[in-house]
């Protein structure tokens, strides 16, 4: 039946019934209108009338209908997406920046003034002062200008010295529990740069819980780093300050390769096998040498005071083949300790100390096969929570390295620095960080201009 239909046999009906309640009213009750004057009666509706109600109503049938479907299609489409905020994490992180000098942590020895041991063997060009990380503007760690460096083949900012303001990240989070104690976990970064946009995914990984009563998780795929504490907060949206540390290029890479973390009571462990060291790999040459026909073995043992929230102090250790050449008999290894502090009545506090060597390979001149790095160096970072919106910090940083290759580069690194900063939470996904960085050149090096002041505004979904 029509709705046309079912509207005119609705109206006719009340018309009928209209009529019949005025012929007995007229009959029952003549006195009461003889006292009351006739009553009007409404006359019946035209054809035209009635067909013009037909429509009427046909028309808002029609858009409550069309309503009903759209409603029902938007709620379906929600119910598709309802799983997304669940396990997806957007953030972008902004910021500006400023670098005395030209940018750049390093100058070379032209002359061969300062270390003449490797005249005749090194052009004076080639031989390098200072750190090239140490002008480190953001999260990544990336250096406002590369300079002429050897060692980092590519210069993604490129300043020469001038100030900007630079998108340092935009990054997608996912993390996602699959069932069966098995969940997936990956980082996307997209890094807009002024030569070519750059794509990073420098976390995928998938993690088994394999016992329901023992904190025990077992990863496989691009996994964090096990050395140290610093790797466990080096993203943007849960760093304290604006930059890294000089020995985050040793501690917090992200490799490729399988690890196991347990928790038990006050102790903590965590180990794996890599397909390469734990080195940040953005600043690794020649990357399809990494892997290896040996792995490295990696791992950390930590225990928990109970002094504040927890003291943790903690010792790791790694060996295995050197990366950046194909032997696997060219060894490397690197030992570390570390302590954190939580919450001692406000204060925090994190320190590292990190030791290492790639002994490379020579055969006519020093590491001309495989390059030799020596490095050691350490951090202390403070901070103190003031309120729930504003937290200052001071960090002491120092690193001594001598990297050679060949008759290609050498660096000889020895620099300390000091990084006062504060961290500002004005909303739980909102953060603004703005730090300045003293650099100072040690080894009888001459002091140049090399200071930093960063910044960094981080906005995340919930």
């Amino acid at each position: 039946m029509s709705v046309k239909l079912v509207i005119a046999c609705l109206l006719v009906a009340r018309l009928a019934l209209a009529d019949d309640g005025s012929a007995a009213g007229s009959d029952a009750g003549s006195d009461v209108g003889s006292a009351t004057g006739s009553a009007a009666v409404e006359p019946p509706p035209s054809p035209a009338e009635m067909a013009e109600r037909i429509d009427d109503q046909e028309q808002r049938v029609r858009t409550l209908e069309s309503k009903a479907r759209v409603t029902e299609s938007f709620n379906e489409d929600v119910g598709k997406l309802r799983w997304l905020p669940r396990f997806l994490t957007v953030f972008v992180d902004v910021g500006g920046f400023a670098v005395a000098g030209d940018g750049s942590g390093i100058r070379s020895d032209l002359g061969h003034v300062y270390y003449p041991k490797y005249a005749g063997r090194i052009a004076g060009q080639w031989v390098f002062m200072g750190d090239p990380l140490s002008t480190a503007i953001n999260s990544l760690g990336e250096p406002a200008d590369a300079s002429d460096s050897r060692e980092l083949r590519a210069d993604t900012i490129h300043s020469k010295g001038r100030p900007s303001l630079i998108v340092n990240t935009v990054g997608l989070s996912i993390g996602k529990y699959l069932g069966h104690d098995i969940s997936v976990s990956a980082l996307a970064e997209v890094l807009p740069r002024p030569g070519d946009t750059l794509l990073d995914v420098p976390l995928a990984h998938i993690d088994w819980r394999p016992l329901s009563t023992v904190d025990l998780v077992i990863s496989a795929g691009k996994v964090d780093s096990v050395l140290g504490v610093e790797y466990r907060s080096q993203d943007a949206p849960r760093r304290l300050g604006v930059t890294p540390s000089l020995i985050c290029r040793y501690t917090c890479g992200r490799p490729l390769g399988a690890e196991a973390r347990l928790v038990e009571g006050r102790l903590s462990l965590s180990g794996g096998m890599f397909a390469s060291d734990q080195f940040d790999q953005r600043f690794e040459p020649k990357l399809e040498l990494h892997a290896s026909n040996l792995p490295t073995v990696a791992g950390h043992v930590q225990w928990m005071l109970p002094v504040g929230q927890g003291l943790e102090v903690g010792v790791s250790g790694a060996a295995g083949p050197q990366d950046n050449q194909p032997s696997a008999s060219i060894a490397q290894w690197h030992v570390g300790l570390d302590a954190q502090l939580r919450d001692l009545h406000g204060w925090d506090a994190v320190a590292e100390y990190v030791q290492g060597l790639q002994q490379g390979e020579t055969m006519s001149v020093p590491c001309d096969l495989a390059p030799c790095l020596t490095y050691k160096g350490a951090y202390v970072l403070v901070d103190r929570r003031v309120n729930d919106h504003f937290t200052p910090y001071v960090r002491v940083d120092w690193r001594s390295a001598v990297h050679q290759h060949g008759t290609d580069f050498v660096y000889e690194s020895h620099v300390a620095r000091a990084t006062i900063g504060a961290h500002f939470e004005m909303t739980n996904t909102i953060l603004a960080k703005i730090e300045y960085t003293f650099n100072h050149e040690l080894d009888g090096i001459p002091q140049f201009a090399d200071d930093i002041l960063t910044t960094s505004l981080v906005v995340a979904t919930e």
